[in-house]
């Protein structure tokens, strides 16, 4: 399979609700597109749901497929590059505005608003409804601020997927953003093959089936996108802590999964 960069992903998000992509989104993903085109008859989605796990590498995924088992059941699997430095606000801001951290300016571990255009505001433009429901003070609770976007940032990653379950059943948003981070923590305080952090992988996949459940019970008749997209992968270091940062397998190579629901 192809290995496509992080910032390929906006395009194809965009692609698959027929709107146009942020400046910098130039590039899209081939296999998602024609995912999208062949499940929907071409017409495109009406809903998308993204879920934002963060920090599994690909050797993380392929290793512990039986705790990611649901996940792993996804209709694609795309083999995905991080971008460089493999730090969760560079790789998530290459993920929301299809630009390189030249571009966005976020090229070092660094939170702050972007300034540059994002799929946000390309959601906000083409009259979509969108959310980020992400943990208090994340990357993903800073980068994308001052769009006309709803947020809601909770303690921790079980009120995240809660109130992300909660916002589903309510019906309100075309596009919802749901970001975790507990195996990312953990694996930082232990090592990537720890029990504990292998505990937060299971919780990963029972998120996952909570968002689809709730998708599939409420946006019956819409076609729906579900994307599960992490941002770059981890490795053990010398002195035995998890970590990432690094040019190497390990940490640039990652999956990202999608399904339609309908």
């Amino acid at each position: 399979m192809e290995r496509n960069s992080l910032t390929k992903v906006t395009k194809s998000l965009c692609n698959a609700l027929n709107i146009n992509a942020p400046e910098f989104a130039k590039e899209s993903i081939g296999l998602v597109d024609k995912f999208v085109q062949k499940k929907t008859a071409g017409k495109g989605v009406d809903k998308i749901v993204i879920f934002n796990p963060d920090a599994i590498g690909e050797w993380v995924a392929k290793k512990y497929k039986n705790i990611l088992q649901n996940i792993w059941e996804s209709e694609l699997c795309v083999q995905m590059s991080s971008v460089y430095p493999p730090k969760t606000p560079v790789c998530f801001a290459s993920i929301y505005t299809g630009g390189t951290p030249q571009e966005h300016g976020i090229n070092h571990y660094e939170k702050r608003k972007i300034e540059i255009e994002s799929f946000f505001d390309a959601l906000v433009s083409a009259n979509k409804k969108a959310c980020i429901v992400t943990v208090a003070n994340q990357s993903m609770d800073i980068l994308f601020r001052g769009r006309e976007i709803d947020y809601y940032t909770l303690k921790n990653d079980k009120e995240v997927v809660e109130k992300s379950v909660e916002l589903i059943a309510d019906n309100n948003y075309d596009v919802i953003c749901i970001y975790n981070q507990e195996y990312d923590d953990i694996m930082h305080r232990t090592h990537p093959k720890s029990l504990l952090a292998k505990s937060a992988l299971r919780n990963y996949n029972n998120s996952y089936c909570m968002i689809k459940n709730a998708i599939k019970k409420s946006y019956v008749g819409k076609k729906t996108l579900f994307a599960t997209i992490t941002d770059h992968g981890v490795h053990r270091e010398w002195y035995l802590l998890g970590n990432h940062g690094k040019d190497i397998a390990k940490d640039m190579n990652i999956l990202h999964f999608y399904d339609i629901i309908d």
